[in-house]
């Protein structure tokens, strides 16, 4: 049934989403084509660099600096209605955009203008100067780009979300309210829960070992389901941040199993908004798709049951909880958005630290030398760990968890010798950035000893542009949740290299593909041996 926010006229609906289907049916169709004729618009013909940049490029680049007025972006010209899509098709589609836009940055420079289908153009940058620009330009109420899937699902639903949905002053006060409580002032609090939760995770791992030891006699084993493991991971330690001693003192039986529950949950919107990446949300939902019927019910499983668990919660204690879950009833927030906010904190949090965590392990895993050096300098000192914090920034540079964040302008603005109009959407190219050696010698190259400062000049020993890694993004709408992420991810770096050596045990490489987030394309094999001190 379609709801009332969709019956802007039932003709007129219906003829546009045959005609989108029919659009889809002649796309898919040309797509065929394109592997038959190369139609590839010079892709496969020449593979750019931006070492790659042609004589007659270069010769226009140097005229266009030497202009006192504003440049002109350059722009990849498409077809009528569908842009380059054939191209992005033909590239890979959704799951390789990062490396199509990639090759675009190295034909055509820093910044670009781009029709991927749709009714709007795209501005891509990637270098640091012009993404910082875009940041100074972003405004007091920050706007960017929403899943088509995750919009039309509110829409629907009439669905109030958390912080991540919200806008203007909505945004603002409780974008606010958050920062004080998760960016501000001594974070001790938070990291105690972080320990804990990665101090759990080991036992495991040190318990699975000893059972695998005890059947078989092998000392070491392969981490069974590792994704999920630190989906979960990273779903209690948002939990134990919210309830605080209630979640690590208080949970039972049922409440362990209701959170099991709510993490598969959780998992499976990951998965089918993925899916959704790659065809129309507002197609797949009028024909009441598969694709689409996974992804609205494992939405609804979610907020509902994220919900009980804060009731569950709550009945376990007979006075307030501390932890976060306190701190926003000190600030009289109504327990609606408590609740708003909780659910779109574990949404948020599970698949991005999960993921980034993993790309982490990964990196880790292929390096014996550096899994010493990091123990080693775990063993003389608990608190400054600059490798484990320069590991940490290589995974988020080389495998940012989102490849490009994207923002509108509120007002014409000038960056660099741009000019960008009102509402024009910006795509900072991560990816890119983070592997361009203007930013970064050597950028392929893992190395955490490049994030150690320069004891005379104060200076990062190998990075030309430290700006040029944004992961967390920066301004007012830079992530809430980033010293959080930062904790997890080197508590359990320094942890795990404390007590196991690794192992990466995939026999084919590993590449980086795009599923809402940056993730393997293959599930991470990794071996796990016990530490012999």
């Amino acid at each position: 049934m379609i709801s009332s926010t969709h019956k802007i006229g039932a003709t007129t609906f219906v003829v546009a989403q045959v005609r989108s289907f029919i659009k889809y049916l002649w796309l898919k169709f040309l797509l065929a084509l394109t592997h038959l004729r190369k139609y590839h618009s010079g892709i496969d013909k020449i593979v750019y660099t931006r070492k790659d940049l042609s004589q007659q490029q270069q010769q226009l680049h140097s005229q266009q600096h030497h202009q006192s007025g504003p440049r002109k972006i350059p722009e990849v010209k498409g077809l009528p209605l569908v842009g380059t899509l054939f191209d992005l098709l033909a590239a890979g589609a959704a799951p390789k955009l990062h490396i199509y836009i990639d090759k675009r940055h190295g034909q055509y420079g820093d910044i670009f203008r781009e029709r991927l289908g749709g009714t709007q153009d795209a501005i891509f940058v990637s270098s640091a100067n012009l993404m910082r620009s875009v940041f100074q330009h972003e405004g007091s109420y920050p706007k960017h780009p929403l899943p088509d899937a995750w919009i039309l699902y509110n829409q629907k639903h009439n669905c109030q979300r958390g912080l991540f949905f919200m806008e203007g002053e909505e945004w603002f006060h409780n974008r606010r309210l958050l920062s004080r409580v998760l960016l501000s002032g001594h974070l001790n609090w938070m990291d105690w829960h972080v320990r804990h939760c990665t101090n759990r995770l080991i036992t495991k791992w040190k318990d699975d070992l000893a059972n695998v030891k005890h059947s078989s006699g092998y000392e070491c084993m392969v981490i069974d389901n590792l994704e999920q493991q630190l989906y979960r991971w990273s779903i209690d330690v948002v939990i134990s941040v919210m309830f605080g001693s209630v979640a690590t003192e208080k949970a039972n039986k049922t409440l362990h199993l209701a959170v099991t529950d709510f993490s598969k949950v959780v998992h499976k919107i990951f998965e089918s908004s993925s899916l959704l990446m790659n065809f129309p949300p507002k197609l797949a939902e009028y024909f009441r798709l598969k694709i689409w019927t996974d992804f609205e019910d494992s939405v609804e499983q979610a907020l509902n049951k994220g919900c009980a668990i804060i009731d569950m919660y709550l009945d376990l204690s007979t006075e307030y909880p501390d932890g976060l879950y306190a701190k926003l009833k000190e600030a009289d927030t109504p327990m609606d958005m408590i609740k708003r906010l909780f659910v779109d904190l574990v949404i948020a949090a599970g698949d991005t630290t999960a993921y980034s965590s993993a790309w982490a392990l990964y990196l880790l895993s292929k390096d014996s030398k550096l899994q010493q050096k990091i123990y080693e300098e775990h063993s003389h000192s608990h608190h400054d760990l600059p490798l484990v914090r320069g590991l940490v920034k290589e995974t988020l540079r080389l495998y940012p968890v989102a490849p490009f964040i994207g923002r509108y302008l509120p007002e014409d603005a000038k960056i660099d010798k741009y000019h960008i109009k009102k509402d024009s959407l910006v795509l900072l190219s991560l990816y890119t950035a983070g592997r361009d050696p203007k930013h970064f010698p050597q950028p392929l190259e893992v190395m955490p000893e490049r994030w150690l400062r320069d004891e005379h000049t104060g200076d990062y020993k190998g990075v030309y542009k430290p700006h040029a890694s944004l992961p967390f993004a920066i301004g007012n709408r830079s992530c809430i949740g980033r010293k959080l992420a930062l904790s997890q991810m080197q508590h359990l770096i320094a942890e795990i290299t404390k007590h196991f050596k690794m192992c990466c045990e995939n026999t084919t490489p590993i590449e980086s593909i795009l599923r809402m987030v940056t993730v393997p394309n293959q599930p991470l094999i990794l071996g796990l041996c016990p530490r012999i001190t």
